[in-house]
């Protein structure tokens, strides 16, 4: 669909051009492709010989005066001439190389009607004779050199600073805007692994972009330009690289009130709260009078994310953001449906403290790296776990009938990798991933990996059960991909962020930068994660109900899946246990019909495992009955247990 609507847009533009002049909009769309190619493909160009930005700013005049299309073509002619003379190749290039390694290496436009029959000569010259070799434009990033202007995968060693100074103090006129974005949109068209999943046609964004950002009026404009630009980049990688030093937009300050909110039951709602007012699983009405769909559709356009889970994730520090000091004005719905209006002061930065790096409902899970929960089922927060407590929990887990492993943050450390290479029963392939060849710009290629080289014998038995939501993005995503490859794993949860890979980032002067995914992500049978995201087996959204009830609803139901495997039972023919009413709502009762071979004691905890209530019986009674008064806690999911000697029995309670 999205080539279908490309060729349409282009033979559009192609056809009427024939009848009258191009417009400057559609000159510059077919320089900036142009250029970009020349950049890559020429002998000449590509290994720097040539000035190849300053050709660029010296024939931008001269498309823009072309009144015709014969002089837009000389103007073109005059660029190439610059180039010099295409180096003529001796070997054939070996063109073998599978569809999906090669789908940013579309050269088709160059037949367009167009170019005049002597520039269209040119390019193929360059096309044919180019030969994969080192490029100075682009590098992969060995880390040996220092550089405050780009990092990650790769690097673009001419294409960082355009200005001795910021753009912001030093306003670039429209050629330099132009070729900042030129160079821009030709790093993501040749080395952005994902363009094929764009909503829009890569070409598309381009055209589109060149009033926004040549044309851009001021400072201010010339950003948010460039925002609607990566936007339609549809990554959230890219929405939290590309930024601005002086201009905070889509954001309105950097200070926020105590206030965490998600989007749960399809409405936004408050799930911490240090504002006077506003209480767990309060509804977000409005926001300084706008309220969040309004919100959601003011700002898509300059927003890029893959996904509706990881939009109104980032959507929600926009919406409650504001200058030092500045008052929110929220209007609120509380438990019993009555609106409320609340003004919560913006005295808080993100990083003060006060916020936590991830919300859990069950507010203990920020301090917790691993444990045992109810039922004996391990617990490791791999937002906390680090490399060095490997040995420890895995001594101590490694029995256990169940392990869960909590993604719904971004891992503090490499832990998942050498963790997995422990509990894999085989050296298990669990992801390839396509990587760009910066010798032939355009295309990549695939590298595949596994792990579990230790063997079986440290292998676990049990079952992965692997917590995942909005939270969770790249490295998180792809340690999630790890352990799903363990034989008897399942992903438990919400969509999570779709935005996998290695990064690269950069500025486009020194005020503004930005990047992308590098590395584009795959299961081994070539299902991709991007925008997608990691899928769960099992889906198990928040309520606000469990919100209001401090309830980790994905977590319980975690634990309740480890409650049915493996836990011995007291003996079936001592003993006959009994629980009832479940649900309840005031009182539960546990029988214990027939003597038992040892003291019990019967226990209610919560479904972390901590013991809320707890009575002895005594082995030497028969048809004992015992009652626990269960009005004081909230509605919720609750472990009753009986342990009797080595042997025990757990069963869920549900309280109304």
């Amino acid at each position: 669909m999205r080539k279908s609507l490309l060729f349409l847009i282009i033979t559009f533009i192609s056809l009427s051009s024939l009848a009258q002049p191009l417009t400057y909009q559609q000159k510059l769309y077919y320089t900036g492709k142009v250029w970009g190619f020349v950049k890559y493909y020429h002998s000449n160009v590509s290994n720097c010989n040539v000035n190849w930005d300053s050709v660029l700013t010296a024939t931008l005049p001269l498309v823009k005066a072309a009144g015709t299309n014969a002089a837009f073509n000389d103007a073109l002619d005059t660029m190439l001439a610059a180039a010099g003379p295409m180096a003529i190749a001796t070997t054939p290039l070996p063109d073998t190389l599978p569809a999906e390694l090669k789908r940013n290496r579309n050269f088709g436009w160059i037949s367009d009607p167009v170019f005049r029959t002597d520039v269209q000569t040119a390019l193929d010259t360059i096309k044919n004779n180019f030969r994969p070799q080192p490029i100075c434009w682009v590098e992969n990033n060995t880390y040996t050199t220092t550089s405050p202007y780009y990092g990650g995968w790769l690097i673009f060693p001419h294409d960082t600073v355009l200005y001795n100074s910021d753009v912001y103090t030093t306003a670039p006129d429209e050629y330099h805007r132009a070729l900042m974005l030129f160079k821009h949109w030709n790093i993501i068209n040749y080395f952005d692994p994902y363009t094929y999943v764009y909503d829009k046609p890569i070409d598309t964004i381009l055209y589109n972009a060149i009033p926004d950002i040549v044309f851009a009026a001021n400072y201010h404009g010339l950003y948010k330009g460039l925002l609607k630009m990566t936007s339609q980049f549809d990554d959230a990688h890219v929405e939290e690289l590309t930024y601005s030093d002086y201009d905070p937009f889509p954001y309105r300050g950097y200070y926020f009130p105590k206030l965490v909110i998600k989007y749960i039951e399809n409405k936004y709602v408050a799930v911490l709260s240090g504002v006077t007012g506003i209480n767990k699983g309060d509804v977000i009405l409005s926001i300084d009078g706008l309220t969040p769909t309004q919100w959601e559709d003011s700002l898509r356009p300059y927003m890029s994310d893959g996904n509706p889970s990881v939009f109104r994730r980032d959507l929600m520090y926009i919406m409650l953001s504001g200058g030092y000091g500045s008052v929110a004005t929220i209007q609120i719905q509380d438990s019993t449906a009555v609106n409320h209006t609340v003004f919560a002061g913006r005295n808080d930065y993100l990083s003060d403290g006060w916020f936590p790096a991830y919300y859990y409902p069950a507010d203990s899970l920020n301090l917790i790296s691993w444990t045992t929960m109810g039922c004996n089922t391990g617990y490791i927060n791999i937002g906390n776990f680090q490399n060095s407590e490997i040995t420890d929990m895995y001594n101590a887990l490694y029995t256990k009938p169940a392990i869960i492993i909590d993604l719904r943050n971004y891992p503090y450390d490499a832990s998942s990798w050498q963790l997995a290479d422990i509990m894999y029963p085989k050296n298990t392939a669990f992801s390839k991933f396509t990587v760009p060849d910066v010798t032939y710009p355009g295309t990549f290629y695939w590298y595949y990996d596994a792990l579990g080289v230790n063997g079986s014998s440290s292998a676990y038995k049990g079952k992965i059960i692997i917590l995942v939501n909005q939270e969770t993005q790249s490295s998180a995503e792809f340690c999630s991909m790890i352990f799903r490859a363990m034989p008897n794993a399942i992903v438990m949860g919400s969509q999570t962020a779709g935005t996998d890979g290695n990064v690269t980032f950069f500025r486009i002067s020194q005020d503004l930068h930005t990047g992308f995914t590098t590395l584009g992500i795959y299961y081994p049978n070539g299902d991709s994660t991007e925008r997608i995201g990691i899928m769960p087996d099992s889906v198990v959204m928040p309520t606000i109900a469990g919100i209001r009830h401090g309830e980790d609803e994905v977590l319980n139901r975690a634990i309740a899946i480890g409650c049915t495997l493996g836990v011995p039972e007291v003996n079936a023919n001592e003993s006959k246990i009994t629980m009832y009413p479940n649900p309840a709502n005031e009182k539960v009762n546990v029988a214990i019909d027939n003597a038992m071979s040892a003291d019990a004691t019967v226990s209610i905890s919560d479904i972390s495992g901590k013991v809320l209530m707890q009575k002895d019986v005594i082995a030497k009674n028969k048809n004992v009955a015992v009652s626990f008064d269960i009005k004081a806690y909230p509605a919720g999911v609750y472990l009753v247990n009986v342990q009797s000697g080595t042997h025990m029995k757990t069963m869920k309670l549900t309280k109304l």
